[in-house]
């Protein structure tokens, strides 16, 4: 394969070209026209000749804003690029007024399997390429694509394309078939993204109308100045719009205004809600990273490259742009044209429009075998490029910088975001900002809440006071804290500790307020319940029951916060850490997180466990206990959060706390609570069938060691263990007559008795309380037999709760050897012969064998709890 270049002068240049070359003897002949400054008439007279000399040629033309030979930029000219293939075919077609799709499925017909490169010219003025490329993308994934839209001289007014058998088209395609081909696609973007991260918030196709709410010409207004907006087609395209496309960056440079409407037309489309920055080109480091890809991708000349360079990325790089031509020409003769849009594709990626960037294909019929020369040039160096290239330099550095601060920011903020019930308002308090977690509690959307302010929540219960003392804070300059009741949008209530705190810009001028809040509604509500509980069962209980709850009114922390490098050494930590652990800020910075955890924590290595997650990429939200300078223990509901460089690399650990302590110690008197009241309820029932004092604390010993061998859950163990008293617990509403009667009971009197399973259930049922709730599934499940003949429902098998079958055993075990006002205690072989008759048949087979094969266990507990006569 050779490529060959002539610019055209005249016919007769033209004929010495072809015959001096020996054109005709070529097998096929692939022809590129590119007309810069020139009419159609012109560039479709050189076509015709061509026509003429070549009559087997295959022929594409484009109009452009500037011709690529070799290493040279040609203006006002048309270039005749020669391609001649040995073993290659070479077919065109073109298409007008016809649909992305229908062309796709029209080059389904003429596409080969030895297709190896198609190149595409598109009319962007007529036709939407970037619908094709996407079209070809999806049915021809491993083809690889080039080309671009047509242009005009920087007017963005028309633009050409025709072959050799359509004089003006929209599309004009040349597919390149060979088994011996070899097509490798590049792209060289060189532009950088600068400025915050932005929106779009209306747009359509390549219409751009709005960028975070904006007019889009007003953005480019408030970032780069009059001057720049005021001339946008001018400059406007060395400053495009960057938005990422999987692993690729893609630009959008502006090549139409509409000034009345403030919007933008592009070189490609945009869609609403993809974010998008600023960019610009940084030429220096553009050159040398041209030349470094050069070095690294090739190290053999190829035979032929074909270029495609945005207009906009022409505009920038301007004399700079022969230096990079140079560079590639190392790589093989090439020719190409200045595009309004270039396309790209390999078989790694989408088939794209790009747009400021320079695309090639390196074209090889043979194995490369000539090394390449790396190329050495000399960058001009006079002053005005020594101050630009530091200007680029300082702005490259300075972005990476703020970039790399605003990435941790945003992490930072998404930390605090999710643990928190999070909100800003103005100066006047009215809403501008709500997080999800604020939506979620409030029951009211962030469209319901944006424009209002806080009364929109406010409970009637809470003092205006309360409010006044708040403003006056914020307003000072200072953090309030408290406790706020609120109420949702379906009018129920609930509870936050609140920290208002002020925001100011840099010149001292307030910016915001934020209100960082943590639900405690359940704390709440859980403090009435207990409190009207033991008030209403008191009565109840045994006289010397006796409990008081206290509770503190005001809960005034908000967040602890450390920040860790990924060993657990302590970077950072905010003054509420200090106060919760006790330590002054110098004695914890550079001390590992490790070493404040308690005891048993550092035993069970939970903070080695949490670190691997954390450093695998994982959100890890754990409680922990840590021990305070005062030795004292405090629990913290702990969230890890991994926070990443820009890169993506994980560089530190940041750790949100809350402190549980009294939460974690309220639970547990409450538990404690819960289960006094169990067991003596328990006992009350008991107490009046006259049974043993400890047959209820038994039972509660034989069911735990049971539910353990059976292999559930410690909690679950526990919950058992805490519930199994009440199984009785129905026996309060049997008759004493019924109930101690010394006798056998009547059938009649039996079936009253039976109903204290359901009586008892029916006692317990409405609790939301887990040790009342599994104490009505014990109470009401213990009389079920295995095989579905016990009572109150004939459950069967596993449909019997493993609470209850658990308990069933434990009960009659204990019934069986203790004395009753109805039996005497039977002795220990005798309980044993009816439990191996049993198993299958009122006890689960599963529970008799764990209860054989540990039978020691339970005999320790028979004696160990024996009642003390």
């Amino acid at each position: 394969m050779r490529l060959l270049n002539h610019l055209f002068i005249d016919a007769k240049s033209l004929k010495e070209f072809v015959a001096k070359n020996e054109l005709s003897s070529s097998k096929a002949v692939f022809i590129q026209l590119f007309a810069h400054k020139k009419s159609n008439e012109e560039l479709l007279f050189v076509r015709d000749e061509l026509m003429r000399l070549l009559p087997n040629a295959s022929i594409i033309a484009s109009s452009t804003a500037g011709n690529i030979e070799n290493e040279r930029l040609q203006r006002d000219s048309i270039l005749c690029s020669f391609s001649l293939f040995d073993t290659t075919e070479c077919k065109v077609a073109a298409f007008c007024g016809k649909s992305a799709p229908e062309i796709t499925a029209e080059l389904k017909n003429i596409i080969k399997a030895n297709t190896k490169l198609l190149v595409i010219l598109a009319n962007p003025f007529r036709f939407n390429a970037e619908e094709l490329l996407c079209d070809i993308g999806e049915n021809f994934r491993d083809l690889a694509v080039v080309g671009g839209n047509s242009a005009d001289d920087f007017e963005f007014k028309e633009a050409f394309v025709a072959t050799e058998s359509e004089d003006d088209a929209d599309v004009a395609v040349a597919l390149l078939s060979s088994d011996t081909l070899d097509a490798r696609v590049f792209s060289l973007f060189n532009y950088e993204s600068v400025g915050k991260e932005m929106t779009v918030s209306m747009a359509d196709g390549n219409k751009l109308f709005e960028i975070d709410g904006k007019k889009a010409l007003d953005v480019y207004r408030e970032y780069l100045g009059d001057e720049i907006a005021d001339n946008i087609l001018e400059f406007g395209m060395q400053f495009p719009l960057l938005f990422k496309s999987g692993n690729m960056t893609i630009a959008r440079a502006p090549i139409a205004v509409d000034k009345e409407f403030g919007s933008l037309t592009l070189a490609g489309d945009v869609k609403a809600g993809e974010t998008v920055r600023f960019g610009y080109m940084n030429l220096q480091e553009a050159l040398n990273r041209g030349k470094k890809q050069i070095i690294e991708e090739f190290n053999f000349k190829r035979e032929a490259l074909y270029i495609y360079n945005c207009a906009a990325r022409l505009a920038a790089f301007d004399d700079y742009f022969e230096e990079e031509l140079f560079n590639l020409h190392h790589i093989a003769d090439a020719s190409g044209f200045v595009t309004y849009g270039e396309f790209f594709g390999d078989k790694e990626s989408k088939k794209l429009l790009l747009n400021i960037t320079l695309t090639f294909v390196a074209l090889s019929e043979t194995k490369p075998t000539i090394p390449l020369q790396k190329p050495e040039y000399k960058s001009q160096e006079n002053k005005n490029s020594i101050r630009y290239a530091a200007l680029s330099h300082l702005i490259s550095k300075t972005a990476r910088e703020l970039d790399e601060n605003l990435y941790y920011l945003e992490q930072f903020k998404k930390g605090i975001n999710d643990a928190s019930i999070i909100s800003t308002t103005d100066e006047r308090g009215i809403i501008t900002f709500v997080n999800e977690n604020f939506e979620k509690i409030s029951g009211y959307s962030k469209e319901e809440l944006i424009g209002k302010s806080h009364n929109i929540i406010r409970h009637p219960d809470m003092p205006k006071e309360l409010f006044q003392e708040l403003w006056q804070t914020i307003k000072s300059g200072k953090t309030f804290n408290g406790i706020i009741k609120n109420r949702r949008k379906d009018g129920s209530t609930y509870y936050v500790i609140t920290e208002i705190f002020p925001i100011y810009n840099k010149d001292g001028s307030l910016r915001e307020y934020i209100g960082v809040r943590e639900d405690i509604t359940e704390l709440e509500e859980y403090k009435e319940l207990i409190k009207s509980r033991l008030d209403t069962t008191s009565h109840l209980l045994k006289e010397e029951l006796n409990y008081k709850l206290q509770y503190d009114e005001a809960l005034d922390e908000a967040i602890a916060i450390i920040k860790t490098d990924k060993e657990g050494t302590i970077t950072y930590t905010n003054e509420f850490f200090c106060t919760l652990s006790g330590y002054e800020e110098s004695e914890l910075i550079g001390r590992n997180c490790r070493d404040f955890r308690a005891e048993f924590e550092q035993k069970n290595k939970r903070c080695i466990d949490i670190n691997k997650r954390v450093l695998e990429g994982e959100v890890v939200k754990e409680e922990m206990t840590n021990i305070a300078k005062d030795g004292k223990e405090f629990v913290v509901k702990n969230i890890f959060y991994p926070i990443n460089d820009i890169n993506g690399e994980i560089v530190e650990i940041l750790q949100i706390m809350q402190d549980i302590t009294e939460i974690i110690n309220l639970n547990k008197e409450i538990t404690k609570t819960q289960e006094e009241i169990v067991l003596t309820l328990g006992e009350v029932s008991e107490v009046r069938s006259k049974e043993t004092g400890l047959h209820v604390k038994r039972v509660a010993e034989y069911s735990y060691l049971l539910a353990q061998l059976y292999g559930l859950s410690d909690n679950h163990c526990e919950l058992i263990r805490q519930a199994s008293p009440m199984h009785d617990i129905g026996k309060i509403g049997i008759a004493d007559s019924i109930l101690n009667k010394p006798g056998k009971l009547t059938e009649e009197e039996f079936e009253i008795m039976k109903t204290h399973a359901a009586l008892g259930y029916e006692m317990l049922k409405n609790s939301d309380r887990p040790i009342l709730k599994t104490s009505a599934i014990i109470a009401y499940t213990h009389h079920e037999k295995y095989n579905g003949s016990g009572y109150p429902r004939g459950l069967k098998g596993e449909d019997i709760p493993i609470e209850g079958r658990i308990t069933a055993l434990a009960d009659v075990f204990d019934a069986l050897g203790h004395d009753r006002c109805y039996k005497k205690a039977w002795p220990l072989q005798q309980i044993f012969e009816l439990f191996r008759s049993e198993r299958g048949r009122h006890f689960d087979p599963i529970l008799i064998d764990l209860f054989f094969e540990n039978l020691d266990k339970f005999l320790e507990l028979k004696n160990r709890y024996e009642d003390k006569l």
